[in-house]
């Protein structure tokens, strides 16, 4: 953002605060486990969830949000042809069943390896993309670098050569990882399909993810299981307008994966606290050039946090304008950014500001005559 000028501490004056004390955590058996805000960036809660382990079908995940980037990016088309190879048909595991020689889109294929977890679908996409999968594995862990993910490696595109390879990740990671893929439309749009048409078998596959329909606000997620990893799931959950990343790592059982997850996301979001209700005006905004001369500056979701963390209670904030915008400006436009602070200054998270109304480019006379109020305004 260019020309940041820093306004007052505008919510301090609010006197937020966080109110009752946070519960404390679910008894969990998993062995590993973590909760990330995604909109803040940061770790509610975790146990073992900087731990290297096995994470199975989670692995696909990144198989789905690299081909939906080279769609995004117009390097190839969800309506792209595929033609499905022997080495793909012989994947074997979780399946869609496809043949040599049968032709998949794109898309078919990326809905059946997000929805169906199918090995042989994410094999054929990966030859497809990178040539071989081995090739695009190599394309899976240049993006897990170029995304800061620092205890991941890759060795397939399905997670299932795992029981006998170094294919691994942590909670951690791979929160920030689903954190990030959630911000492309079409990965959202594909993990919250409930099912999917399969033209090329003529038939509708489901998602397995066992909460999705189930639990209120969740949009999706990855299911994983194998002997080394356990049951493995990753959900995405709104509420309230703040996203939380679930991510549960080596359950004994597939029921004790689901459940554990349930009890995490529930417990975090009764202890989701707001402190400045969106629409709140947080300061105002100098628009010289408007039809008028300063408009209102507030939030287009609520600001809260997830008491559960320690330092929760005692941020401050800074409200960070852009400088650079002129008029015509629209209600909505993000015109800056709030910045929750730590009690030593540390910066704890961020938030977009925008504009509370509209203004249109205003004329001469009247971009004249606000230059001399706010010229006024800053000498008296």
């Amino acid at each position: 953002m260019k020309s940041l000028k820093v306004v007052l501490l505008v919510l301090l004056a609010l006197g937020f605060s966080v109110g009752a004390a946070a519960s404390p955590p679910p008894e969990i058996s998993s062995i590993a486990y973590l909760l990330y805000d995604a909109d803040l960036g940061r770790v509610i809660a975790e146990r073992n969830g900087y731990q290297r382990r096995s994470i199975a079908s989670i692995t696909k995940v990144m198989t789905v949000l690299y081909a939906v980037e080279l769609v995004e990016a117009g390097k190839i088309s969800l309506s792209d042809k595929v033609t499905a190879s022997a080495r793909a048909e012989s994947r074997d595991g979780t399946e869609i069943k496809l043949k040599a020689g049968e032709v998949y889109t794109v898309e078919e294929l990326l809905y059946a390896t997000a929805l169906q977890s199918a090995n042989d679908a994410a094999v054929a996409l990966a030859e497809y993309i990178g040539g071989s999968e081995g090739e695009f594995v190599k394309l899976m862990n240049a993006r897990a670098r170029e995304l800061g993910l620092e205890d991941t490696n890759y060795v397939d595109c399905t997670g299932l050569l795992s029981i006998f390879s170094d294919n691994f990740s942590t909670a951690y990671d791979q929160a920030r990882l689903f954190s990030t893929a959630m911000q492309h439309k079409l990965f959202r749009e594909i993990f919250a399909a409930e099912n999917y048409f399969l033209k090329a078998q003529g038939r509708e596959i489901k998602n397995t993810h066992p909460l999705l329909g189930e639990l209120a606000g969740v949009e999706g997620g990855k299911t994983g299981a194998t002997t080394p990893a356990g049951h493995t799931l990753i959900t995405s959950t709104t509420r309230h307008g703040r996203r939380l990343i679930a991510v549960v790592l080596g359950a004994r059982t597939r029921e004790v994966r689901n459940n554990e997850s349930e009890m995490l996301i529930d417990w975090a979001f009764d202890n989701l606290q707001t402190l400045v209700p969106k629409d709140t005006t947080l300061t105002t905004m100098e628009v010289p050039d408007g039809v008028r001369h300063e408009i209102g500056v507030t939030l287009d979701r609520d600001l809260s946090v997830f008491a559960v963390e320690e330092g929760a209670a005692d941020l401050t904030t800074k409200v960070v304008l852009d400088k650079s915008l002129k008029a015509p400006i629209d209600r909505g436009d993000v015109v800056g950014e709030l910045i929750l602070l730590n009690p030593d200054g540390g910066e704890y998270g961020r938030m977009p500001v925008v504009a509370q109304h509209s203004t249109g480019l205003g004329s001469w006379l009247r971009r004249l005559y606000n230059r001399l109020i706010i010229f006024l305004r800053q000498v008296f």
